[in-house]
Formats: C-alpha cells, structure tokens, sequence
C-alpha cells in the first residue's frame, strides 16, 4: 500500500516524524562535495542491514515546513524497509549538524574530506570555471567539517586512505555505524542502480554522477594537476587553506608538481 504525505503544514508534519517508528541507528553523510560522498553512501547502501536513502534530501538545508515533510517521507521509508539502520548523505549538512541532533537525537556523522587541490579542482568544473567560488566553499565546508569532528558524535573518512585500502576503511566505519562488514559490498557495481531523484539524466553533472555510482572503485587522485590553476594551487600552501590541509593530514610536499614555483 502506497501512502502519500502531503501538506506543508509545519506542525503536522512534526507531528508525523514523531508518530512514524525511528531506526535505532541513524547516520548522516556529510562534509564538503566531491570528497567521494556519493561512492560512499552507495557502499553502505549495498549492505543488507542499512537503508540508504537513494539522493541528497537537503532536508535541513530546506525551511522546516519542507523538512519536515521531507524527514516524514525518510521516515516512512525507512519503516518500510524494517532496517534498524539509516543513512542520509547531503554534504551541505555539514552546516546543520545541530539541528540534526536536535529533531533526531542520537543521531551521529560521517564526516568526509579529500585533498583540498581535488576538490576545487573537481568544484571548479562544476561552476564552470569558477575556481574561486569552489575555494570558498571548500574552506566554508571543511571549518564546519574540523568543529564537527571536534564536538563528537562522528568519525572522519578520507578518500585517499578509501583508495589505498578499501576494505579497511569500509571496515572501519562499520564498527562506527555497529554493523558487521561484509566484503560483498565493496562489489556494489555488479548490481546497477539509479541515484538521485530523476531516472532521466539531465546535466552534465548528473550524468557524471549516474556513471561513477555504477562504476567499480576508482582512483581519482591528483587530478587537479591537469585542471587546476597554478594560482589556486599555490593557495594551499599558507594561511588558513594550510592549516585545514594540516588539520585532515595532507602535508604540504604531496602531491606538488615540479612546475609550481611556491616563493611567487
């Protein structure tokens, strides 16, 4: 049976999210984009004893009539599915984590990060060449990323430690979220799927999307060499893009190619 929620109405749709049953476990994937979020959340999904929502709800990025409605249509979700475990990937909820803690006490955080060059690089197709506006969403997302991770209640993944040893990274978070791992899920490809709210791909960016979540594991590594400006890539070396780079683990000699003169 099929069951529409509908309205915007802000109190009854509070009043559904209480009334509907809660998974005892809920996660939430988030961080800056193009950190491998969606790759990630599409592991997990394979797994038998987790249900993945299937796109990006931005369910707290929305006013609250439109949270709730959306958080309603999770939920019920989630019921239906009789999985204890949940997972949510948005990346800009990074910025909402309090508020996530507050309508779904418990809940706790996935926070995920990649080097700071990729992800600019990758950013700055995205904005069709707007370089700098990819920069200052990466130092926005990744000072929300470092007081999440310092409050608690979440664990960070890094993509490249993912590629150098996927088993052990997925392993990893299994015991975070309190699940056993199960190496099948790292063959999720075998099994294709659509990801995202439309079955029609529709932008570039989706398309790119459709593609990598069908895909088996690949390695994306330093592909800002070939994308990014030299200009931008000597910002990370000093000031507060330094400190976030030291802050996740990346040093400042990895990575740098031999053309890049630092004293200019």
């Amino acid at each position: 049976m099929l069951i529409k929620i509908s309205g915007g109405d802000e109190i009854v749709n509070r009043g559904v999210v209480r009334l509907l049953p809660k998974p005892k476990v809920s996660i939430f994937i988030c961080g800056c984009g193009h950190t491998g979020s969606t790759l990630l959340a599409r592991i997990l999904a394979a797994h038998p004893e987790i249900f993945a929502i299937r796109r990006e709800t931005s369910a707290f990025v929305s006013d609250n009539g439109a949270r709730w409605t959306k958080l309603s249509l999770v939920l019920l979700q989630a019921a239906i599915s009789r999985r204890s475990i949940w997972v949510e990937k948005t990346p800009n909820h990074i910025h909402y984590t309090r508020q996530i803690i507050e309508t779904i006490p418990g809940a706790r955080f996935i926070v995920v990060t990649r080097d700071g060059r990729d992800i600019v690089a990758s950013l700055g197709q995205r904005y069709e060449g707007d370089f700098d506006k990819a920069f200052q969403r990466w130092i926005a997302d990744s000072r929300a990323s470092m007081l999440r991770i310092e409050k608690g209640e979440s664990v960070l993944w890094r993509y490249e430690d993912f590629i150098e040893s996927p088993a052990l990274s997925i392993e990893r978070l299994c015991r975070f979220i309190g699940v056993a791992f199960d190496p099948g899920i790292l063959n999720y490809h075998q099994q294709p799927i659509v990801w995202g709210r439309e079955k029609a791909v529709r932008t570039p960016h989706s398309a790119r999307r459709h593609a990598q979540v069908n895909q088996p594991i690949t390695d994306y590594r330093g592909g800002w060499r070939s994308t990014l400006p030299t200009e931008l890539a000597s910002r990370f070396d000093a000031g507060e893009a330094r400190e976030i780079m030291d802050y996740f683990g990346y040093s400042q000699a990895e990575h740098l190619p031999e053309d890049i003169d630092l004293q200019t």
